[in-house]
């Protein structure tokens, strides 16, 4: 007799869909359908489907053509589950993009995973180990109590306190018991750092690292080797969180504060959060480090469901944290956007051999190409921002769309050949300190010169080999990364985040400048800061050359709890996209209406607006915000809405999705 299963398919519908097959197939088997004349790949999301609840005759159900070897996780299975219900994305979407990508094409794989027995682990063969000072001892103690049950912990230590070492004497524990580790880092760049100290301490361990650089194969062979648990360390960026594990120990979120762990587009998870929830699901304890922990971390520990650790001593015992000095633009007028004493100083830094960064939040040459005469400016055609000036292949580039077009010979707007570049990048200040300082080795650190793996390690063990006097870094260079012979670091173009449209800003800028400080003096050499500003008596300022993270935090604190925004109220942004602004506000008006009917008092609905950048990729963009005090009434709430929103008649004419918990507004 047939068997109806329900199978999980890459479509944007939040539902699975039937077939027959002729035998029994375990839950979550990897298998090949017809789907709308196509043979694609599916998962079973249910098996043996009781045929009296079905509503259409069977006997027009396709059967499966084919079984893979590859079965989904249980626990997997059930982390999806919930994803797809928080973030209300659709659930077969949910499922695809969780799994490596190899495993979404209709083909077989000779990798294999083993017979449900768990390899033995090898025993940690431990080298290198540090003398410990007496806070991280502590710390260590008190966490190993609690290893063998859920527990979620903060580790706030200051920049260079020593966390990896901490990190590195839970996971010796976790492994001696014979269980695996997974380690979430925000970005591949920091992986190289953070690998070679794992691999010293640790030369008998299989590690496995996956990042987005990571291959097809690469990840499938990683993803296969923590199922079956061979892979006894597993490091990765935001999507390494659904890797699966064959018996998981422990899970450690580097950098938590760090906003490259939001995915921003397809599934808007937040792998920190996935993280405590995977670790609150198997029972095991979470690690969530910072020298800046956020303000939604910071809140959680207020309300008691996070437990608090500090380290405020920097593990080398002569260094100290550097002093932070503000330079009054207006006292210090700069000179092409640096000022002397700037200058002087890293003159003294290549005098003395010692290594300086430059930090500039901004990359290519210049923001911006214009004309003075009729104030044209060289503007994206596909997105409503600015195309940047990149010197080294002397084009304009957006670094929304990706498009890249030659600088005009003339003003496209009124002919006048003599076209101005406007404000500074990391080309244009590299550019600068060449001209100032021609026998400095000088690199530059941002996306466009660290796009491989490769690039970045080859310019890391320049940086270590001191082969490098200064650095032009982005916010790329706050994270942290740790060169003992750097002591002075300058930060240039710093206001524009002091008043901004969104609320997180602040915090944002505060973050980014006491990580990027805390690279300064990490060695037996004193550190200095340098930040030049034209506000400096801003709050944000004065914590800052005091380095009160903790009253800049209760600062901001407050001002949200007055405000009732995040963390101390709940977001969810609907956003929607057309060929025409016309298009997606209309439709928005008509969900606003939808969702005021259907609202509680405990939900409010904000009129829709166009987004900041209100056109990008061609797309004309709009969004509605959503806001609850109450969690749980907000999701119940959302489902409801998006019944009603697909029932709108004209939503053909708009792309939208819901992003829960949104960053950027």
């Amino acid at each position: 007799m047939k068997k109806i299963v329900n199978i999980l398919l890459d479509v944007p519908l939040n539902q699975s869909f039937s077939y027959s097959s002729e035998e029994n197939i375990v839950v979550g088997s990897r298998v090949l359908v017809e789907f709308r004349k196509n043979q694609v790949v599916g998962f079973v999301w249910q098996n043996n489907v009781d045929i009296k609840s079905l509503t259409f005759d069977i006997k027009k159900l396709k059967p499966i053509i084919k079984v893979f070897d590859e079965v989904l996780d249980n626990k997997i299975i059930k982390l999806v589950k919930f994803i797809a219900n928080y973030y209300h994305y659709p659930i077969g979407q949910t499922l695809f993009t969780c799994i490596p990508s190899l495993l979404r094409k209709p083909q077989t794989y000779t990798l294999k995973l083993e017979d449900n027995k768990l390899l033995k682990l090898k025993a940690p063969k431990v080298v290198q180990k540090i003398h410990l000072n007496n806070e991280q001892q502590s710390v260590i103690a008190a966490i190993k109590q609690h290893l063998e049950a859920f527990y979620p912990a903060v580790l706030y230590g200051i920049t260079g306190s020593g966390k990896t070492e901490v990190y590195l004497e839970l996971i010796e524990s976790v492994l001696l018991k014979g269980k695996q580790v997974l380690v979430l880092v925000p970005e591949i760049n920091l992986t190289p750092q953070l690998l070679s100290r794992f691999k010293r301490r640790f030369s008998n361990v299989k590690m496995q690292i996956l990042t987005s650089s990571s291959s097809g194969l690469s990840r499938l062979k990683g993803y296969y080797n923590a199922q079956n648990g061979e892979a006894q360390i597993i490091i990765g960026t935001r999507l390494a969180v659904f890797t699966p594990f064959k018996n998981l120990g422990i899970i450690i979120v580097d950098e938590e504060h760090d906003q490259s762990f939001k995915q921003y587009d397809g599934l808007r998870y937040s792998a920190r959060d996935v993280a405590v929830l995977r670790a609150s699901s198997m029972k095991i304890p979470v690690i969530l480090g910072s020298a800046t922990p956020s303000l939604e971390t910071i809140y959680n520990i207020k309300l008691k469901k996070y437990e608090l650790y500090k380290l405020t001593n920097r593990t080398v015992e002569t260094a100290r944290l550097p002093q932070i000095k503000l330079l009054d633009l207006k006292t210090y007028p700069p000179n092409e956007g640096i000022t002397d004493i700037a200058l002087e100083n890293i003159k003294k830094c290549l005098d003395n051999k010692e290594l300086s960064l430059v930090f500039i939040n901004r990359r290519g040459f210049c923001p911006v190409i214009t004309c003075y005469e009729c104030n044209w400016i060289s503007t994206c055609n596909n997105c409503s921002v600015n195309m940047v000036y990149h010197s080294s292949t002397k084009e304009l580039k957006c670094h929304h769309c990706g498009i890249s077009k030659k600088i005009p010979r003339t003003c496209p707007n009124c002919n006048n050949p003599y076209l101005q570049a406007i404000g500074q990048g990391t080309q244009k200040v590299e550019e600068i300190l060449n001209q100032k300082f021609p026998q400095a080795r000088i690199s530059r650190i941002d996306q466009d010169t660290t796009k491989g793996k490769a690039s970045w390690e080859k310019l890391y063990n320049k940086i270590y080999n001191n082969e490098v006097d200064i650095l032009v870094g982005t916010q790329m260079m706050a994270k942290g990364h740790d060169f003992h012979n750097l002591t002075l670091v300058v930060g240039l173009n710093l206001d524009s985040g002091l008043y901004s449209y969104d609320f997180r800003s602040t915090e944002l800028l505060f973050t980014q400048l006491m990580q990027v400080s805390g690279r300064a003096g990490r060695g037996d050499k004193e550190g200095l800061v340098l930040l030049q500003t034209n506000f400096p008596k801003n709050e944000l300022y004065q914590y800052l050359i005091n380095h009160d993270f903790a009253g800049f935090a209760n600062y901001l604190m407050l001002q949200r709890k007055s405000l009732n925004v995040p963390p101390y109220s709940n977001y969810v942004l609907l956003r929607a996209s057309s060929s025409k602004i016309k298009s997606a506000m209309d439709f928005l008006l008509e969900v606003e209406n939808l969702a005021n009917k259907i609202k509680t008092n405990d939900i409010n609905i904000f009129s829709p607006v166009p987004a900041i950048i209100q056109k990008l990729k061609k797309k004309e963009r709009a969004q509605i915000l959503i806001q609850s005090n109450d969690r749980n009434k907000l999701h119940i709430f959302l489902d409801k809405l998006i019944v009603e929103v697909n029932n709108i008649k004209n939503k053909n004419m708009v792309i939208w999705h819901l992003d829960v918990d949104p960053l950027e507004l």
